[in-house]
C-alpha cells in the first residue's frame, strides 16, 4: 500500500482505535489488591488486624469507602463470616483526597498509587481447629479523569492455623447459619441480579444467550432477511476471481456491523455514566419509562409506527461509503446497513439494553455485542460457503408473523415493569390476578394470531397456517392454561418470582377458589423494625426480619415457594415477623437499608435476620435457597440459641 494512502487509512481508522482501546479498558487489571500482615496461627477468640493493599495503576483511582449518594460505587471490604473468622469491628481507611469528579458531577474522595486499609477480624470461638481459610470479598471501583471501568469484586483468601475451640460452625456472637452448602441466588438491590454485585453473574450465561436469541430474531425481519443473501452476493461477485478477497470483504464487513451495535452499547454506558444505572431497577420512573419504551417496542414491531433514523443521515453515509474505497468503504457499508436496519432492529437491541439496566452498566456493553456477534455472523458464514445461499428460506409473509409475535411479548414485558411501578407506590391495581389475567390474554391472543383467527390492518390474511405457526401457537396456548393456573390460588413455581406477592392487594374471588394447602396462613408482618422488636420483649419470642425489596425476583420466589410450606409456617408462629422493604424510596425505606448495611454488611436481597428481644444477632441467612431443610434448618438454629440464651440466663 502506498504510504500516502497509509496515512489516510490510519487518520481513518483512528477513531475506531481509540474506541477499542477504551472498550479493552474494561479488561485492564488497573486495581490489585494483596493480604498482609495474616497471623499463620491464632488461637479462639483471638482478634488482630490485618491489611489489605491495593496497587493502583497510574493514571486512575481508587475511590474511598465514603462517598456522597448518587456517585461511584464505594470501595467495601467484606469478611465472610461463614467460616471460622468474623469481622471484629469497622474497617479503617487513610485520609482520601477530595476531588470534585467530573465523571459524576459531584465532590468525590480517592486514593492513588498505593493505600492500605486494616481489617480486624476475631477467630470465633468455636472454630474448628486445623486450617481454616480466611476469605475477604473486595468490591470497588476505578476511574480516570476521563472514564470509569464498572464495578468489580475481588476475593482476597489467606490460611490460618486455628488452635484449639470446639466444633465446626458459626458461634452464637456471629449469629450466621452456615447450610451444609451455599445458599443459591443472592440477588442484589444495587444490581438487582443474582449473585455476585459485578453485574449479573448468576445468570451470565443466560442473559448472554438471551441477547444471542434477540440476535437471531432480528435476522429474521423484513428488513433485514431479505439484504442478507444479496450482500452476500455482492462481496462474492465483486471478487469473482478471488475467493479470499471475497471472505476477507464479508468478514470485515461483520466486523462492522459488530463495532456498530458495540458502540452503541457504549454509547449508552456514556451516556448514563459509570454508577448512575446501579440504582434504576427499583426506581419507580426508570420502571415506567422502559415499560413506555417496551411498548413503543411493541407498536413498532406490529406495525402502528415506525422508528427511523432522519433519511438524510442514511444518504450522507451510503455517499461517503461509494467514495472510500478499501477497509473503510466496507466498515461504512456495514455502519450504513446496521442504522438502515434501525426500524426493525431496535425493538430487539433495545430489549437487551432494557435487560441490562436490571446489572451493573458494564452489561449493556456486553449484551449488545453478543447480539451483534450473531447477527453478523451470517453473513461471513455465508460468504465462506456460498452454496447455502440456495438453502435458506424464501422471504414472505413468516418474517412479519415473526415481528408480530414479538411485540406481544414486548407487552408482556411491558406489564412486569408497570407492575414494578405499582407495587413501589402501592397502588394496588395490577394484583396477582389482574396481571396473570392480562398476561393469559396476551398469550390467547397470541396463539390465536398465529392460527390465523386474525391479523393485523397492514397484513394480508394468510391462507394457509403452517406447521411452523401451529407448533408456536401450540406453545403459548400451553402457557395460557398453565397461567389459568395461577387465577385459581395454584403457585406457577419458577414464574412466581415474576408476579406480584398473593396477598398484595384486595382479595379476589379466584384466588379464594385455591386448596388450602397451597395458600399462607398471611400471618401480620410488622413494617417497621423497631415496632417489631417491641412486640418480641412483650411476647419474649424471637423476631424474624425479612429485607426485601418491592422490585426483587428472588425476593417474590421465596414468597411463593419458600414461606407457604406447612414446616415453615409451624416455625414462623413462634417467631414476631417482620417485612422491611428496601428499595421504595421512602425515608422508612432508606432507614431499612441504611439499618441492613449498618447491621450486617451487606445489601443482599433477600437476606434474612434471627434477633432476640434483646436486640441480638441469633442467626443469619444470606438470600434464596431451594431446599426446604436448609431454610428450616436456619429457623430452627434460631429457636435453639434462643432457648439457650434463656437457659443461660
Amino acid at each position: 500500500m502506498h504510504p500516502v494512502e497509509m496515512k489516510h487509512m490510519r487518520k481513518r481508522l483512528a477513531p475506531l482505535l481509540v474506541v477499542l482501546s477504551i472498550c479493552t479498558g474494561y479488561a485492564q487489571d488497573v486495581v490489585r489488591f494483596s493480604l498482609s500482615d495474616v497471623p499463620s496461627r491464632a488461637g479462639v477468640g483471638e482478634t488482630f488486624e490485618m491489611v489489605v493493599r491495593a496497587e493502583i495503576e497510574s493514571g486512575w483511582h481508587l475511590y474511598s469507602m465514603n462517598l456522597p449518594p448518587g456517585g461511584p460505587v464505594p470501595t467495601s471490604l467484606v469478611l465472610d463470616s461463614s467460616g471460622a473468622f468474623l469481622a471484629a469491628g469497622d474497617v479503617k481507611e487513610p485520609q482520601p483526597i477530595p476531588w470534585f469528579d467530573p465523571n459524576f458531577g459531584l465532590e468525590t474522595n480517592y486514593f492513588a498509587d498505593e493505600v492500605e486499609f486494616l481489617v480486624p477480624v476475631r477467630v470465633q470461638e468455636d472454630a474448628a481447629p486445623g486450617p481454616q481459610a480466611l476469605n475477604l470479598t473486595v468490591r470497588f471501583m476505578a476511574c480516570n479523569e476521563k472514564s470509569c471501568l464498572p464495578p468489580q469484586s475481588r476475593t482476597l483468601t489467606a490460611v490460618v492455623l486455628v488452635q484449639g475451640g470446639g466444633h465446626a460452625g458459626a458461634s452464637e456472637e456471629s449469629g450466621l447459619y452456615v447450610p451444609d452448602r451455599p445458599a443459591a441466588g443472592v440477588e442484589s438491590a444495587e444490581t438487582g441480579a443474582g449473585g455476585d454485585e459485578s453485574g449479573i453473574p448468576a445468570g451470565t450465561w443466560a442473559y448472554i444467550w438471551f441477547a444471542m436469541g434477540m440476535g437471531a430474531l432480528a435476522l429474521l425481519t423484513p428488513c433485514v432477511f431479505p439484504m442478507i443473501p444479496i450482500t452476500v452476493s455482492y462481496f462474492t461477485k465483486r471478487n469473482a476471481q478471488s475467493r479470499k478477497r471475497a471472505v476477507f470483504e464479508a468478514g470485515l464487513y461483520s466486523i462492522g456491523i459488530v463495532l456498530t451495535f458495540t458502540l452503541l452499547g457504549f454509547l449508552l454506558t456514556f451516556l448514563f455514566g459509570a454508577g448512575g444505572i446501579n440504582r434504576l431497577a427499583s426506581d419507580p420512573l426508570v420502571n415506567l419509562i422502559i415499560a413506555a419504551v417496551f411498548i413503543v417496542f411493541a407498536l413498532s414491531l406490529f406495525g402502528a409506527l415506525e422508528l427511523a433514523l432522519p433519511s438524510s443521515w442514511l444518504s450522507a453515509l451510503s455517499r461517503e461509503s461509494s467514495r472510500s474505497g478499501g477497509i473503510v468503504g466496507i466498515l461504512l457499508m456495514a455502519l450504513t446497513f446496521s442504522l438502515t436496519s434501525f426500524t426493525c432492529t431496535v425493538p430487539f437491541v433495545g430489549t437487551v439494553m432494557v435487560a441490562a439496566l436490571q446489572g451493573d452498566i458494564f452489561w449493556s456493553w456486553l449484551g449488545v455485542t453478543a447480539f451483534a456477534v450473531v447477527f453478523a455472523f451470517p453473513f461471513f458464514c455465508l460468504a465462506l460457503f456460498p452454496s447455502w445461499l440456495q438453502s435458506l428460506p424464501k422471504s414472505g409473509n413468516w418474517m412479519n408473523s415473526v415481528k408480530i409475535t414479538m411485540g406481544f411479548l414486548e407487552l408482556a414485558a411491558a406489564l412486569k415493569f408497570l407492575s414494578n411501578v405499582d407495587l413501589v407506590y402501592q397502588w394496588e391495581v395490577l394484583t396477582r390476578p389482574v396481571f396473570l389475567s392480562i398476561w393469559l390474554a396476551i398469550g390467547l391472543m397470541t396463539a390465536m394470531y398465529l392460527l390465523g383467527w386474525f391479523h393485523l390492518p397492514h397484513e394480508e390474511p394468510s391462507r394457509t397456517v403452517g406447521p411452523g405457526r401451529v407448533l408456536f401457537a401450540t406453545f403459548f396456548l400451553a402457557v395460557s392454561f398453565y397461567l389459568l393456573r395461577g387465577l385459581f390460588g395454584f403457585g406457577l413455581g419458577e414464574l412466581d418470582a415474576f408476579l406480584p406477592p398473593r396477598d398484595y392487594g384486595a382479595e379476589e374471588v379466584a384466588t379464594s377458589l385455591g386448596p388450602p394447602a397451597e395458600r399462607p396462613e398471611d400471618p401480620r408482618w410488622f413494617k417497621d423494625y423497631n415496632e417489631a422488636l417491641e412486640a418480641a420483649r412483650q411476647e419474649n419470642r424471637p423476631l424474624f426480619v425479612d429485607f426485601t425489596g418491592y422490585t426483587c425476583t428472588n425476593c417474590r420466589w421465596m414468597e411463593a415457594n419458600m414461606f407457604p410450606r406447612p414446616e415453615v409456617q409451624e416455625l414462623f408462629r413462634r417467631y414476631v415477623l417482620a417485612r422491611l422493604y428496601t428499595d421504595g424510596g421512602k425515608p422508612e425505606h432508606e432507614a431499612n437499608r441504611r439499618l441492613e448495611q449498618e447491621r450486617f454488611a451487606t445489601i443482599a436481597l433477600p437476606f434474612y435476620a434471627l434477633i432476640s428481644p434483646e436486640d441480638e444477632v441469633l442467626a443469619t441467612f444470606p438470600g434464596l435457597t431451594r431446599e426446604p431443610e436448609e431454610f428450616v434448618g436456619f429457623l430452627e438454629t434460631g429457636l435453639e440459641r434462643f432457648h439457650g440464651r434463656l437457659v443461660s440466663r
